[in-house]
């Protein structure tokens, strides 16, 4: 996939759901169609979301407010393939009231898990301290 910049409003990145101080939460599944730009949407099981809009870091090379990881099931893995693909995008604030938002992805790297990943790679963003609940995931683990 090549990475593409995508405008967003400040209503769509309120969906973003930021907690702050780089916090990762995940974003709930009625709001991923409103933020335009996430590819693989039928496949998604998981969006992760953490940012700061006052303590911008750097995120695959861009000045960011935010990050998103798109954690994707895979429906056709090639042999020894995991069964999880995960997507980076990065938010970076504009001066553009239009359009005061740039979201740049998706990246395979500075993902909190690797970009093909099994599902213990996940405890990662559910492990932390005020972290989201458990989702409700079931990559092919009974």
């Amino acid at each position: 996939m090549a990475v593409k910049r995508t405008p967003l409003t400040q209503e769509q990145f309120d969906r973003l759901q930021l907690v702050g101080g780089w916090t990762i939460d995940e974003i709930p599944r009625e709001h991923w169609d409103k933020i335009p730009g996430l590819q693989r949407l039928q496949d998604t099981f998981a969006v992760m979301s953490s940012g700061c809009v006052i303590a911008p870091g750097v995120l695959n090379g861009i000045n960011a407010v935010a990050g998103l990881d798109v954690l994707v099931q895979e429906p056709r893995p090639m042999a020894k393939e995991p069964p999880g693909n995960a997507y980076h995008y990065v938010v970076q604030r504009t001066s553009d009231t239009r359009f005061p938002f740039i979201m740049h992805g998706p990246f395979k790297s500075e993902t909190l898990v690797e970009h093909w990943f099994d599902a213990p790679q996940l405890d990662r963003y559910w492990s932390q301290d005020n972290g989201p609940s458990e989702p409700d995931y079931n990559m092919g683990v009974s």
